[in-house]
């Protein structure tokens, strides 16, 4: 079960961060934005194909086929997943660890934080209510996304700080989130300025501590200063980027030979490139209120036609 659970999560976290990216850059509402789609059903049939059977934490129960009245989660639909949707990079560094994971009798260290994370990560990823939300369901997933982050970087401690450094060992390309000039939550005189990517996440983390500790929470505590963009929409952005530099994912296909390969290298690199730079760019968009996005995107589309 527990390899069953890792497989739905290295799958959910590589369709998730996109679809959130693609809403932050684009205004698309995600078809699939939320774990509960990649839920595992809990009736199947039996041994024997006589009954369907069902087994989670709260019941055990069985019944005849002709009985059963499936319905889906509450809050949510059947939506199809297709290719374009899935962050191809990203799940093909994840399954790579999958058997070492789960196939290894002492799996390494990072292998384990990395599905441990990503379990957390699912649970952060959930719908945080089917009705009636409030700003405590809010801050629940908030307080779980921190969970997910620093679970990945925790080799016997960790902090906001070994978070932070996470990000600077990805390999970033979009000059807005390569620079360092934030002072990122934490900051103190003498320390270094920080990435945006980092500035984000330290807004996320003095969230995460305002609600658990009981500190004064308004409409702004759950927005961006400045662009007035939800905190909870950059979470699954910013943790595709804190696993590209756990992973050290980046591009190192080796250049061809032949001169008619060479297409197809450069095709497979921008490829490879295409989804972090969605990412990136998603992340950048924290600087500039979503009014003037949306107003950029219409103008765009208008070009276009």
């Amino acid at each position: 079960m527990d390899a069953l659970s890792g497989f739905r999560d290295a799958i959910a976290l590589s369709v998730l961060p996109y679809a959130w990216a693609e809403f932050l850059r684009y205004g698309h509402v995600p078809d699939v934005g939320y774990s509960d789609w990649f839920s595992i059903y809990p009736w199947m049939l039996d041994k024997n194909f006589e009954y369907v059977v069902m087994r989670s934490i709260g019941q055990i129960d069985l019944d005849e086929a002709s009985e059963l009245k499936p319905q889906s989660t509450p809050g949510i639909t059947p939506q199809p997943l297709v290719r374009r949707m899935i962050d191809r990079p990203m799940l093909a560094a994840l399954l790579e660890r999958w058997p070492a994971r789960y196939q290894t009798e002492t799996p390494t260290w990072e292998n384990t934080a990395i599905f441990r994370s990503l379990n957390m990560a699912n649970a952060a990823a959930r719908l945080p209510a089917t009705a009636g939300e409030t700003y405590y369901d809010i801050g629940r997933c908030i307080a779980l996304w921190v969970s997910a982050f620093e679970i990945l970087v925790h080799s016997g401690s960790s902090g906001l700080f070994d978070v932070y450094d996470n990000f600077d060992k990805a390999e970033w390309h979009l000059t807005k989130c390569k620079e360092k000039e934030y002072e990122a939550h934490g900051h103190k005189a003498g320390l270094p300025l920080r990435t945006l990517a980092c500035w984000i996440y330290g807004k996320i983390h003095k969230c995460r501590n305002d609600f658990q500790h009981g500190n004064s929470i308004t409409p702004d505590s759950l927005l961006i200063p400045g662009s007035g963009r939800f905190l909870l929409h950059y979470a699954p952005v910013l943790y595709r980027m804190a696993l590209t530099g756990l992973l050290e994912l980046k591009w190192d296909g080796d250049p061809p030979d032949a001169n008619e390969e060479l297409d197809t290298y450069e095709q497979n690199k921008l490829d490879f490139g295409y989804f972090q730079g969605d990412m990136e760019a998603a992340l950048a968009t924290a600087l500039t209120p979503s009014s003037k996005v949306q107003a950029q995107t219409q103008k765009e589309g208008r070009s276009a036609n």
